[in-house]
């Protein structure tokens, strides 16, 4: 597809972006900044980059072995897991950051040690999900192949229920880890409150979706043409739900990473800050996961029922705050 073909596509994808966030300036009872909204757009965008390019720079640096996407089809792959998420996250973190230096100045300074020190927390993460690996491999239920409903990538096809499972909680981890770094990098300067660091949350997830959707209609539209029927239901679609999945997602993570910083400000006890972060990215990434799955498999009442949680939980959020 040629680059002015783009075009069309960037407008049409940018305006419920663009609407989506004064939905939520006028939820926090504040004109959309457009300093703050631009950045949070070019830091979101900035967070599909390790997400895209991951299996490149695994390349780059000899390691393909450890992708962790063929590890997941084989049994007692426990180290050898861990040591790819390790290194996913890694490779994650460190993009980040490179990417980072000179868009976001202000904030790399103060950024380093929060970063620095979320990943490691995180490495509490992958030696769960690894042992989980372990447990439900071995585990002799949800084997059964799916007639429809099954995910290939890179010609490797996970193709039960449980494989599936496994797909999406590692791509889950991939984009809910991106996101988070790229919110400290870009913004931990200017967040002083729970509230703000939640809306900046959301204008990260909505940068991320803004360049994930960009592509899906990139694609559809290199086989079909930009205003065929598959173009319009995918924007529709992508526009409200999986931008809503993506908010939900951030904001989980936000919410809980934002009250443990501001907590462990005032009291230094490194266990509560481990807890609510850990919790904040196992509850996103199960959400993320779920809606996923349910789509894939065909279960497309989970819409309904996430967009009734987003709406109740997010104008919680900013009512309390302003309470």
């Amino acid at each position: 597809m040629e680059v002015l073909s783009l075009i069309p596509i960037i407008i049409i994808t940018f305006v419920p972006i663009l609407i989506w966030g004064y939905i939520f300036s006028y939820l926090d009872n504040s004109n959309l900044s457009a300093q703050r909204f631009g950045i949070g757009i070019l830091a979101g965008a900035l967070s599909v980059v390790p997400v895209l390019f991951l299996s490149d720079m695994m390349s780059f640096v000899n390691m393909t072995h450890l992708n962790i996407f063929p590890l997941l089809l084989e049994s007692n792959q426990t180290m050898r897991i861990l040591s790819s998420l390790v290194l996913t996250i890694g490779i994650v973190a460190l993009s980040v950051f490179a990417f980072s230096l000179g868009l976001f100045s202000s904030s790399i300074a103060k950024s380093i040690k929060i970063l620095l020190q979320n990943a490691l927390i995180l490495c509490v993460l992958w030696i769960w999900f690894s042992l989980m690996h372990l447990v439900l491999f071995q585990a002799n239920f949800f084997n059964t192949p799916l007639s429809n409903g099954w995910v290939t990538i890179g010609g490797i096809i996970f193709g039960t229920l449980k494989l599936v499972f496994f797909y999406y909680v590692i791509i889950a981890i991939i984009e809910e880890v991106s996101k988070h770094f790229c919110v400290i990098t870009s913004s931990i300067s200017a967040i002083d409150s729970v509230k703000k660091w939640v809306l900046f949350s959301i204008f990260i997830a909505l940068g991320f979706g803004f360049i994930e959707n960009i592509l899906y209609l990139k694609n559809i539209a290199e086989h079909s043409w930009l205003w065929s029927s598959g173009v319009i239901t995918t924007w529709i679609f992508r526009s409200i739900f999986s931008l809503m999945t993506h908010i939900i997602c951030s904001v989980i993570v936000g919410l809980y990473f934002s009250r443990a910083l501001i907590s462990y400000a005032q009291f230094p006890r490194i266990s509560h800050y481990m807890k609510a972060l850990l919790s904040g990215f196992i509850i996103s990434i199960l959400v993320h996961a779920v809606f996923d799955i349910s789509l894939t498999v065909g279960f497309t009442g989970i819409i309904f029922i996430y967009f009734f949680a987003w709406y109740m939980g997010i104008s919680r959020i900013f009512y309390e705050e302003e309470t």
